[in-house]
Parts: C-alpha cells; structure tokens; sequence
C-alpha cells in the first residue's frame, strides 16, 4: 500500500466524495450558545487505504475510535437541540486533535502493535489524508463555531489504563478557568453526584500538561470558552449507565446555559 498505487487511484473526484464523506453536521445553525465537537466518534478508515493494515476487530479498540462517543453526542445533540461535528474517519487514520508534528497524528503503533500503514506516511500520503479527513473537520468546526459561547469536545476513556483503574466517571477537562469551566464542574458535579457518577476535575488527563489540539485552536486561540468532556467507555455500552450519563450530562449543561446565558434556548 504505497502512497504512489494511492495517488493513481485517487482523482480529484474521488478525494472530493472522501472527504465529503469524512464529516457529519447534526442540526447545523440550531440556535444554541453550545457546539459539540465529536473528532474522535469514527473508526471508518477510506477504502484505499485497506484499513491501515489492521485486522477489523482493531478498529473496534479505543486505539482507532472513542466508544459510544458517535451515540452519545447523537443523544445530546438531539434531546438538547445542539449542533454537533461528527468525525467519520478513524483517528488512526489521521487524529485531527492532535497537532500535525505530533507523533500519533498518524500513529504508528497501538500500544506496541504496529499499524503498518502508518509506518512510512510519505508527503503525498499525508497530504491526501489531510485533504480527507482533516480539511473538512476543520471547516465544519469554524463554520458550526461562529457565534458560539462555548465549545464542548466528546470523548470516551478506558476505566483501566497501564494497570491503573480511574477513579472517575466522567472528566471535565479544562486549560484555561472561566465561568463556564467554573459552572460546568459545579452543575456537573451536582448532577453526576445525583445519579451516582463521580465526576473529575481534570481527570482522568489534565489538559494543563497535555495536547488538545481541537480546542486550543477553535476555543482558547479563539476566545471561547471551551472544555473537553471524557465519559468512561464501559458505562456507555450499558442502556442504564448511558442513560444516566447522557441525563446528567443534559441537565448539566441545560443549568449552565441557563446561568450565563438566559436568553439562549437549551431544550431538555
């Protein structure tokens, strides 16, 4: 799987119907002071690239996708009338949450297991994959962005990470303190403690000492509030603790919203 054999397979056609099919925008223009950001939500890898590789069941590993983040973020999309960004593509394929000199861009390795298409990502490659997966995210995100008060990022994380059992249900993540930050945690916490999940401040990563690249640029670079939300992956594959999660998470953001910004219409 060579980046040549790829670029002759690839006319402008079919990079457009690639990208085009990178990114999905769910009630874009609904008015709402909030966007939900799913960069992470897809383990579809573009056909020509064979899957990187990898045998199928890897795409289904927190490597290549955030599970249960594409349902959640359809959830709060819909029961809080917010739009929302979904990446389709793979983070292996091409992670647009991180920088473009970061080594897991296009990570050549899932914990020690290879991803052989990512081992010698030539310039051609690399442009092609940012032409698909990269380019279209970022406009969706700048166009969905304008006029919002705040950004909020989906994700998913695994209970157990080198041995060590997280503490937490779900995390705010957070770089920089406003009101938002400030009130997300408080509502959060309330809400969470109410339906038995334990919420974390900067847990289980703290955004101070980590890359985000999806919300340094269209968040703090751009003036807006914004947090990372990390929701345990295990709790998201049973209907109960889903729906408790996805409750709390509503209610959370439906008080906030209330709180700074009255006027905004934030359904539950």
């Amino acid at each position: 799987m060579s980046a040549p054999s790829l670029v002759s397979s690839l006319d402008d056609a079919a990079v457009a119907a690639l990208a085009e099919a990178s990114v999905e925008r769910l009630l874009p223009g609904a008015v709402s002071p909030y966007l939900l950001i799913a960069e992470h939500a897809g383990n579809q890898v573009p056909r020509p690239w064979r899957d990187l590789g990898l045998a199928a069941p890897y795409r289904g590993t927190h490597f290549a996708v955030d599970l249960g983040i594409d349902t959640l973020t359809r959830r709060l999309s819909r029961t809080m009338r917010v739009p929302a960004v979904i990446a389709h593509y793979s983070r292996l394929f091409l992670d647009y949450n991180r920088p473009a000199g970061e080594w897991d861009f296009m990570r050549p390795d899932l914990g020690g297991i290879p991803v052989p298409g990512n081992l010698a990502v030539d310039e051609t490659d690399a442009r092609l994959r940012k032409l698909i997966a990269w380019a279209p995210l970022e406009q969706a995100i700048v166009e969905e962005a304008s006029g919002r008060q705040a950004l909020i990022s989906v994700h998913s994380f695994t209970p157990v990470m080198g041995g060590i059992r997280r503490e937490v249900d779900i995390g705010v993540l957070w770089r920089e303190p406003s009101l938002f930050v400030s009130s997300v945690l408080e509502n959060l916490g309330t809400f969470g403690r109410n339906a038995g999940l334990r919420v974390g401040d900067n847990e289980p990563y703290d955004w101070r000492q980590a890359v985000g690249y999806t919300l340094n640029r269209h968040g703090i670079e751009q003036g807006r509030p914004c947090v990372y939300l990390e929701v345990r992956n295990d709790l998201l594959s049973d209907p109960e603790t889903f729906e408790r999660v996805a409750q709390a998470l509503e209610a959370a953001f439906a008080s906030v919203a209330m709180s700074l910004w009255p006027k905004s219409a934030v359904a539950v």
